[in-house]
């Protein structure tokens, strides 16, 4: 896959060429029980400081979803100050009650397990999209529930919940998107292996309005017939598009997002991609005492959130910028052949766009790596010692891994 940097006015001039002119949308289509072509299935956790982006977003819904003769969009929706939650179908310009559930914990990968069985039974498609909406913290998780203990869905548990709703309805989910934070990481991607075929992410900050959805919606209304692997792509040239005018686009904050980043990841060649990382880190680890000042260097230009897209916790670099940084350690040719097997790896797997001003620093995918050993174990915010991630239970990760060792290694200098 191929990643590229789009020129902020030419991405204006590529999205105009897409808008549809309000008069020819057609009347909107009721819900059909035949199966359709896309399912897009909304978990919307806001049971928390996230609230008030919520009715903003479902307008978009419902304005871009012209017609629903090959689309639904089905949400799950859990707000901080109202009890309970509600299931809507989206069509007709409207937001339909489908299902009022008890207040339920919208960090439990059962509840989401539940949602994503329930939608696909009810609202069957030939392709289901499940986007995840809420808080991103990384490899740490998703989906803040202020109601329910303030706690997140870690990764492992979105990845069993997703391998039980394949086991139990016979079909997986073919694209997960995640508007969140920081959720485009090696780790993550690594641990979502083999659950669901393609994967889109940002790893950086998201904007409040979250993902392109009028540009997303309207593209599937259009070419109902899109696969999973080229939707991904829309969404991410689409982003990158959106947050680049400050006018052309109804923003909840007038803003130019000049520092956005998204990626597709092909999940079915992200194996590699994590068996690379892991060769690079044990060639490392005997380099790294010797090699401190190149090592630091490289971590610094590839913290590409320094100023622009960090909350101040997250201290994850792209990595694919990191591993390339390392060029600069002399004399190693084993060093050379594991970055070089690495980033051949990662461009077959990893298609990303972003904003000009990022220049060469952005990849697609970050990783964990702080900038001293108190930060690893965040004795400096207090919510965040809860988190330990070698105990994380991420495969690429776990126990005493060739990262893991790297990071103790580095942290004893």
């Amino acid at each position: 896959m191929r990643r590229r940097s789009i020129q902020c006015l030419v991405c204006v001039l590529i999205a105009a060429a897409f808008v549809v002119p309000a008069g020819v949308f057609g009347a909107p289509h009721g819900p059909k029980s035949a199966e359709k072509q896309w399912t897009i299935l909304v978990f919307w956790d806001a049971d928390n400081s996230l609230e008030f982006t919520t009715d903003f977003c479902m307008n978009i819904w419902e304005s871009a979803l012209t017609s629903n003769k090959d689309v639904n969009i089905v949400a799950y929706v859990d707000i901080l100050s109202v009890p309970g939650t509600t299931v809507y179908s989206i069509y007709g310009g409207d937001r339909h009650v489908v299902a009022t559930w008890p207040e339920l914990n919208s960090s439990d990968p059962a509840v989401l397990e539940k949602f994503v069985t329930f939608g696909m039974a009810k609202y069957p498609a030939q392709k289901t999209m499940l986007l995840i909406s809420d808080h991103g913290y990384g490899w740490r998780g998703i989906c803040q529930d202020e109601t329910n203990g303030d706690v997140l869905m870690p990764i492992a548990g979105i990845r069993t919940a997703l391998q039980d709703v394949k086991a139990s309805t016979g079909k997986g989910v073919d694209l997960l998107a995640f508007d969140a934070c920081n959720m485009a990481t090696i780790e993550v991607a690594y641990e979502l292996r083999g659950v669901v075929p393609y994967m889109v992410g940002s790893e950086t900050t998201e904007p409040f309005d979250g993902l392109p959805y009028d540009m997303m919606i309207t593209e599937m209304v259009n070419n109902p017939g899109i696969s999973a692997a080229d939707l991904s792509k829309v969404i991410v040239h689409d982003y990158v598009v959106y947050y680049s005018s400050k006018w052309d686009y109804p923003h909840q904050m007038t803003y130019s997002q000049d520092f956005a980043t998204l990626a597709a990841v092909d999940l079915s060649m992200i194996q590699p991609v994590g068996d690379a990382f892991q060769n690079f880190a044990a060639v490392l680890k005997p380099l790294i005492a010797d090699n401190m000042k190149e090592i630091e260097a490289a971590r610094g230009y590839a913290l590409i959130g320094t100023w622009t897209n960090m909350a101040g916790y997250e201290w994850m670099p792209d990595v694919y910028t990191f591993i390339d940084g390392l060029r600069s350690i002399k004399g190693h040719p084993e060093l050379t052949s594991a970055i070089d097997s690495f980033e051949l790896a990662f461009d077959a797997a990893v298609y990303e766009e972003h904003s000009a001003k990022y220049h060469d620093t952005v990849h697609g995918l970050n990783f964990w790596f702080p900038p001293s050993l108190s930060q690893y174990h965040m004795q400096g915010w207090t919510w965040a010692q809860q988190f330990i991630y070698e105990d994380s239970g991420l495969d690429l990760v776990q126990g005493n891994s060739p990262w893991v060792q790297d990071l103790m290694a580095y942290y004893a200098q």
